[in-house]
């Protein structure tokens, strides 16, 4: 039937496109990843990406993560599942750190015995350090001091632990951060460090880019062997003594994100997560100082 004066015809959006990101067995689906993938590298690293085609074509199976682009400008990061979360940011760089979050949470809501803890992580030895601590306790700083001593970097923000007897960290491949201004006390190593690793900085925070062999890949896993309380005080002095379990096992009920697990189920993991470790309280108001003890008494 031919249009008559005075009408249009509508014509339908195209299907926004439709990435897998991730693991190739089982990726996170996202849809309109195209619009913040320029910046996730700055974020996380290591993640294979395809392009997937277009979303509508995979009606099927809908995308874990969605971009929304909104009139106003602004970005939308919304998931799935899980711990699912929708998120709003004003612009393309914080949407796709928006989307590197998004990930991890819905890559680790699928492991059905891993967690995420809110935390940082050094290979020392051939095993993990894991360092908790409340906010602005240290775990970024501890964790790259360990890094500046050449012990290999898993994290300062976020590590991946498998549950069980035998509990292992995997690297979720979060690029390392620091804020700015750097204190005084970090020493000229550590300045070097990162003046030498800077890939972006604004905010208050700088993002570093780790050569291959100084930080570990995403999926790279190694046994946990230490779990450290950071606590830090402004008197001075640096101690690492054991810790009391009760303490430890309730920072790790607090850090961890696992909303695919029951509560009875996940408190039973970390109690045996706490059992096959090792635990430490370290109390210090230098982070470079904290990272030394830390290395000489694990290792």
């Amino acid at each position: 039937m031919s249009e008559t004066a005075g009408t249009s015809s509508a014509v339908a959006e195209p299907a926004p496109a439709l990435w897998h990101i991730g693991p190739p067995d089982d990726p996170v689906r996202v849809e309109n990843a195209d619009a913040v993938l320029a910046y996730l590298p700055y974020y996380i690293a290591g993640w294979p990406i395809r392009w997937a085609g277009n979303s509508g074509n995979a009606a099927a199976v809908p995308a874990d993560v969605r971009i929304l682009e909104t009139p106003d400008g602004m970005f939308r990061v919304v998931s799935t599942g899980p711990g699912g979360a929708d998120f709003e940011f004003d612009n393309p760089y914080d949407a796709a750190n928006g989307l590197a979050g998004a990930l991890i949470s819905v890559h680790v809501a699928r492991q059905p015995d891993t967690i995420c803890l809110h935390a940082g992580a050094a290979e020392i030895g051939g095993g993990l350090a894991i360092v908790l601590g409340e906010s602005h306790a240290g775990k970024s700083s501890v964790a790259l001091h360990l890094a500046v001593l050449g012990h290999r970097f898993f994290g300062d923000d976020q590590i991946a632990v498998s549950l069980g007897p035998a509990p292992h960290g995997t690297c979720l491949g979060l690029m390392p951060k620091v804020r700015t201004p750097l204190p005084d006390d970090c020493g000229p190593a550590f300045r070097q460090f990162v003046d030498g690793y800077t890939a972006m900085e604004g905010d208050g925070m700088t993002y570093l880019k780790l050569w291959e062999g100084e930080a570990g890949n995403f999926g790279d896993s190694a046994p946990v062997t230490a779990i450290v309380f950071l606590d830090r005080r402004a008197d001075g002095g640096c101690e690492m003594t054991p810790a009391r379990r009760p303490e430890l096992l309730k920072a790790l009920v607090s850090t961890a994100f696992a909303p695919h697990i029951p509560s009875a189920r996940l408190l039973a993991g970390l109690s045996t997560l706490a059992d096959a470790t090792r635990l430490f309280h370290l109390r210090f108001s230098s982070s470079r100082e904290a990272a030394a003890l830390l290395a000489a008494t694990v290792r």
